[in-house]
């Protein structure tokens, strides 16, 4: 919040900012204790190996992205969120909702990802070990666009702990409305991530931009 209002022109001190938050009974969310898993790693599919192996220091762009599905609570039912991130940056390159958590979800994501930022062979895609992404037809769509695969080890959540940071993010802030149709879920996903979080949330690990201000500047 204080480097948001000095980026704002703003002039002030983090006490001044905290003082005034209190005074507006303005504080930060804080997400539920309550969440299920999206995470089916009890299959006999190939495990990629882990060449990420937690280094998340890129030098540039399309170098590594990272994805990741989560779950959001309608009055249908769940919805669920399959999304794409370029780790330099901390953009959401692409993502997709679905009624089902299937493969299908993750292949639109991947689809989006590759039409939006055409990457070069080597590109590394980390994900945990679920099916979606252990399947032969996710495998092969990698394999066909030079892409290397690379997976988290089993129940290690740190190994792709950015994915869980920008997730978490989402939970947080704009995740824990209450939604009264998949539709209303979707609609407040593109409200969040292409009206909120890519344009205009700061981020500690990009100097306090947001993953569109600090690729154009790097441009």
């Amino acid at each position: 919040m204080h480097r948001a209002v000095l980026k704002r022109g703003i002039e002030c001190c983090r006490n001044t900012g905290a003082k005034c938050m209190r005074q507006a009974g303005i504080e930060a969310n804080r997400r539920t204790k309550f969440r299920i898993s999206t995470t089916d790693s009890d299959h006999s599919m190939p495990i990629a190996p882990n060449p990420l192996n937690q280094n998340f220091a890129t030098q540039t762009i399309n170098r590594v992205w990272l994805t990741d599905i989560t779950y959001i609570p309608t009055h249908e039912g769940f919805n669920y969120l399959c999304a794409f991130v370029d780790l330099h940056s901390r953009k959401i390159i692409s993502w997709k909702t679905s009624r089902n958590i299937d493969l299908e979800l993750v292949v639109a994501a991947l689809d989006q990802a590759l039409t939006f930022r055409s990457p070069t062979v080597g590109l590394i895609v980390h994900s945990d070990r679920g099916s979606q992404v252990a399947s032969e037809s996710f495998r092969h769509r990698l394999a066909a666009n030079g892409l290397v695969q690379s997976m988290s080890r089993r129940g290690n959540c740190y190994d792709n702990a950015p994915m869980e940071s920008s997730l978490k993010s989402y939970k947080t802030e704009e995740g824990q409305q209450n939604y009264d149709t998949h539709e209303h879920a979707t609609r407040g996903v593109c409200d969040y991530i292409e009206r909120f979080y890519n344009p205009h949330r700061l981020h500690s690990s990009l100097d306090y931009q947001s993953p569109i201000d600090f690729e154009q500047a790097i441009n």
